[in-house]
């Protein structure tokens, strides 16, 4: 590794070096001079010139002059390579880092310095780009939070676009007057009550994606059993599991198993996922809900018999109203329920992914928590 000075001290060793090397090359001259004018027998009367001058031939004293120019030329010379030798150590670098500020201001965040040098500015050189990287890396984030955003209200405004039409369409007709018959009205009136219910669903599913994506948004964590709250979660939507003739296998440890979770985000997390596998498989799937220990998580598989994730959407599942069937042109779905399941996990400095899993079921989503660990998420705040 290459040995880096200061710059105090990289002028300090400089200076002696080029002072040293103008006296070498001065006493070297004074020789050479001695000679010329007095011959080799007698010493060149380096501090006595004024004073001996008037005993001096006139080329001699021509010497002597040419000799005062040529050693003012020395030490200019000696000055003016200091000079330089300093400057390229700390003005070329500073010129380079205010050229890549300046480029920095001006919105070209690609800008690298790569000069070498050995002193600080090697440091100032590493911190620049560090920073330029970062301003990268976070404008990149922005942009994409934007284009995400901007993909939401699309989405929305897509989704409610169809119930809305609805509802004014069956409001409409009952305020003109144009349904008399009362079993008419009544199914206009559920219409309008389903839709409406669909648009609540929309809007309470987005308003938890905002909430878990907000900086200043803290879970509380404190200890509690993952195995009941699965129970209780299968225990809330067996209705529908029973409407649809579904065959429940679900296979949870007797004894607790306590982990640190915001059981209200928990629980909302794991029934999307039950949610999920209910509304998006056919009549009499099979559905499969277990709990597993790791040495260092709790696992949480949630798996189905019905169709296929395809595989072109299948990495971008969890993300904001993707789907993996038809539920979203059917109106009965809103796609962000799997990107809320995501979050929390996030939130839990878990993950969520699909698996494979072994007949008779054909998928699987397993939900992956820290066990026994304090979470590393940054929206967090414990509770005991």
């Amino acid at each position: 590794m290459k040995r880096r000075y200061s710059i105090l001290r990289t002028v300090v060793i400089r200076f002696i070096g080029y002072f040293l090397g103008i006296e070498i090359v001065i006493s070297v001259l004074e020789d050479i001079f001695s000679s010329l004018v007095y011959g080799a027998e007698r010493e060149f009367p380096y501090d006595g010139i004024p004073g001996i001058a008037a005993n001096m031939e006139p080329h001699q004293i021509a010497q002597v002059v040419l000799w005062g120019l040529l050693q003012m030329a020395v030490y200019c010379v000696g000055i003016a390579l200091f000079a330089r030798s300093i400057s390229r150590k700390v003005s070329y670098p500073a010129g380079r880092m205010a050229e890549g500020f300046r480029e920095v201001s001006n919105g070209n965040l690609n800008i690298l310095l790569d000069f070498e040098t050995e002193t600080e500015f090697k440091e100032m050189r590493d911190a620049f780009n560090h920073m330029t990287r970062k301003l990268k890396d976070y404008e990149e984030k922005r942009l994409t939070m934007e284009n995400e955003r901007m993909r939401l209200f699309s989405h929305i405004a897509h989704d409610l676009k169809t119930p809305m039409t609805t509802i004014t369409g069956y409001a409409g007709a009952l305020a003109s007057g144009m349904v008399d018959d009362a079993d008419k009205q009544r199914e206009y009136y559920m219409a309008i009550k389903a839709k409406s219910d669909q648009m609540n669903a929309l809007v309470d599913q987005l308003l938890s994606y905002s909430k878990l994506g907000a900086p200043q948004y803290q879970m509380e964590l404190v200890s509690a059993d993952i195995a009941e709250l699965l129970r209780v979660a299968c225990a809330s939507l067996f209705g529908e599991i029973e409407s649809k003739q579904m065959e429940l296998d679900l296979r949870l440890p007797e004894e607790p198993v306590f982990i640190k979770m915001d059981s209200l985000e928990m629980s909302r997390a794991v029934g999307n996922l039950l949610t999920n596998a209910i509304r998006h498989n056919p009549e009499g799937s099979l559905l499969s809900v277990s709990l597993t220990e790791e040495s260092e998580h709790i696992i949480i598989q949630i798996a189905d018999n019905g169709a296929i994730i395809p595989e072109a959407i299948e990495a971008n599942l969890f993300e904001p109203f993707i789907s993996g069937s038809d539920s979203r042109s059917s109106g009965s779905g809103t796609g962000l329920g799997l990107a809320i399941v995501k979050k929390v996990a996030e939130q839990h400095s878990g993950d969520v992914f699909v698996s494979d899993t072994i007949a008779p079921y054909t998928k699987m989503f397993v939900l992956r928590l820290p066990k026994n660990k304090k979470s590393g998420g940054r929206n967090v705040q414990e509770s005991y």
